[in-house]
């Protein structure tokens, strides 16, 4: 039977981000993406201006129908949070769904900033749900959030870091979006085995990566299969999409052309 995942994330209605990159990326890779939105956006954040309307209501809603209905679930992946109380839903959602694979992208900035939805609460409830997981993705700036540490760019303090998290139900963690030189690194922590993927850094930072990254290493989670080997594939099809969109003329703000790539995802099948 084919496994299914919730998605819990926003919907940008430009940028190929969060729920507009999870649902094909999970479905090339015969997942079946059940989309809990925690907002709808106009577009992507790093545009000059954009609208939001968040679903918490709804998202509470949705779930009790879900318990009530007895529906099941074999993965839970979830990024942006519009606000606290929606962390205390996905809090709610763990529990109710142990047997679930748990995958935490704990959204909450990026180079050494914070996004505008952060607060200490929102912290305080990330390193709750990173409890909660069996893996996590956050980038260095929200490495060194959960840590409550300062902004580093190290990759030795970066690991040492990454290291003080592996503990509880959380086995591996996956530090997304390093850059050291002209590489990107990607680094994969476990208790007895760290492991850095590298990939020649194209074109400047483009919306969605990380969260393409996130989508395919839940995927290939609920599916039985490996950390490394999920980060290898997502580093290589990332770069490939990259590869394609800078080929073509680019907007970074609008992402990258994955579109043109889901065939890749879908021989993974």
């Amino acid at each position: 039977m084919i496994k299914k995942i919730i998605a819990v994330n926003d919907i940008s209605g430009l940028g190929r981000c969060s729920l507009t990159a999870a649902i094909p990326v999970i479905s090339s890779l015969g997942v079946q993406t059940c989309p809990l939105p925690t907002a709808v956006l106009s577009n992507q954040t790093c545009f000059e201006s954009f609208c939001m309307k968040s679903l918490t209501e709804n998202m509470a809603d949705t779930v009790k129908i879900w318990h009530d209905l007895g529906f099941s679930f074999d993965g839970i992946y979830s990024g942006f949070l519009a606000e606290e109380r929606q962390a205390d839903i996905l809090l709610e959602l763990a529990e109710s769904y142990k047997q679930a694979v748990f995958v935490l992208d704990p959204v909450m900035g990026d180079k050494g900033e914070v996004y505008s939805n952060f607060s200490d609460g929102l912290l305080k409830k990330m390193q709750m749900l990173a409890e909660k997981a069996d893996i996590i993705t956050p980038n260095v700036t929200e490495l060194c959030l959960l840590c409550e540490n300062s902004y580093k760019t190290d990759v030795k303090a970066i690991t040492d870091m990454a290291k003080t998290l592996l503990k509880g139900k959380l086995k591996s963690i996956v530090v997304t979006g390093i850059t050291s030189g002209n590489m990107i690194q990607n680094i994969v922590l476990q208790q007895d085995m760290s492991k850095t993927f590298e990939t020649v850094k194209t074109g400047g930072g483009f919306s969605g990566t990380g969260d393409i990254m996130s989508s395919i290493i839940a995927a290939y989670a609920v599916k039985g299969r490996g950390v490394c080997e999920a980060v290898e594939k997502a580093a290589d099809f990332i770069s490939g999409c990259i590869e394609k969109t800078v080929g073509q003329g680019f907007d970074p703000q609008n992402g990258v052309d994955f579109e043109l790539m889901l065939d890749e995802l879908v021989k993974e099948k």
